[in-house]
């Protein structure tokens, strides 16, 4: 029974704990939106280079700083899942599927200034999950607690990009972060002397947020370096890379990036190799590789991401689909027993911009 108290305490304080990647964050600080168009999605959601597009003011703004007038939109279904392995068998799996996810980004040459604004959700909170829940193992079950979240976090940003000298270019992006979430966790008791239980309860948070970057763009390579700050239901996040170009691989972009979230606190790492590879005049075609160190039974977290873009007169269109892959410790309910808890994320994002005024 003791147990029981505790573990039922222990849920209502999960939000205000902080882990990372993983459908089990949507009940702390939210679930990381993997990308925010088609190509960084399909490029291992790179922040610091390899997309020049309006979307890049919600990680690196000083990639505008050479675009002409553009708008962009576009729109993700993601499907999450956790599977509770204990002694190499698969226990218990919980899955979650959004298809409200959304971007959309304009920018403008002002003078010597590129000036932007643009709408994102970037984190979700949803999250549906039961468990048996027994005092003792070896002990009849005594309930099932159920655990319910539905939420968004979303940032509405304006930037300002412009060339530096020659290469080099800046920019810098603000606003506001969004979230709204809510909360239900119910147990329902098998046993006659002990009470059924609830507890419901809300977040919400409206916080100035910013991102800052700089992008040096040579004709056969380029490097960037981006940060976006921190607030309470994010992690800051520092990222630089560099790309190259291969005319004797037909003309390939290779790059690599590597971002660091929570920077001089948590220190998590993620590496991202990937590749832009050209099929027609106005065709391209992307694919990446993702890993990060945090290790759990021997396993580290892996991503794969491919898609395309492809551009008719002012339009283009593209395509991307992404899946990771990670293992921890934990669940959403503290006494689960398991081995290892196996994460996934499959992202699918679709996206169209236009050039507006009189651009070629």
């Amino acid at each position: 029974m003791k147990n029981l108290t505790v573990y039922i305490a222990s849920i209502t304080i999960l939000v205000t704990q902080a882990f990372g990647f993983g459908y089990y964050d949507s009940i702390t600080k939210g679930t990381i939106i993997p990308g925010l168009s088609p190509t960084t999605t399909a490029m291992g959601s790179v922040r610091a280079l390899g997309v020049t597009e309006a979307a890049s003011i919600f990680y690196n703004p000083a990639q505008t700083a050479s675009l002409p007038a553009d708008i962009q939109l576009s729109g993700s279904s993601i499907q999450w899942a956790e599977r509770v392995i204990q002694t190499d068998i698969e226990k218990t799996v919980r899955t979650f599927m959004t298809n409200d996810n959304g971007a959309v980004a304009v920018i403008y040459p002002a003078g010597p200034v590129v000036i932007g604004a643009g709408i994102a959700k970037i984190g979700e909170f949803g999250y549906e999950g039961s468990h048996t829940v027994y005092d003792n193992p070896d002990d009849p079950e005594l309930g099932v607690a159920v655990l319910w979240a539905e939420g968004s976090q979303w940032e509405t940003l304006g930037s300002v990009s412009a060339v530096i000298s020659g290469p080099l270019s800046a920019g810098i992006s603000g606003g506001v972060r969004m979230v709204n979430a809510d909360y239900h966790h119910e147990f329902n008791s098998h046993q006659i002397l002990i009470p059924d239980s609830s507890a419901i309860w809300s977040v919400e948070s409206n916080e100035f947020a910013w991102h800052a970057g700089l992008a040096l763009s040579g004709e056969m390579f380029k490097s960037g370096v981006s940060y976006s700050s921190e607030t309470d239901y994010m992690d800051d996040i520092i990222a630089f890379g560099a790309s190259a170009l291969a005319p004797h691989l037909k003309n390939t972009t290779v790059g690599f990036e590597a971002q660091i979230a929570s920077p001089l606190d948590h220190n998590r790492f993620m590496g991202n190799l990937f590749f832009k590879m050209p099929l027609t005049g106005n065709m391209n075609a992307f694919t990446s590789v993702s890993f990060d160190d945090h290790r759990v039974a021997n396993r580290a977290g892996l991503g794969f991401g491919l898609g395309f873009d492809f551009r008719l007169n002012r339009f283009t269109v593209g395509g991307g689909l992404l899946s990771r892959f990670k293992a921890r410790k934990n669940t959403a309910f503290p006494n689960e027993q398991s081995d290892r808890v196996d994460d996934s994320a499959t992202v699918l994002t679709l996206g169209i911009s236009c050039l507006l005024g009189n651009n070629n």
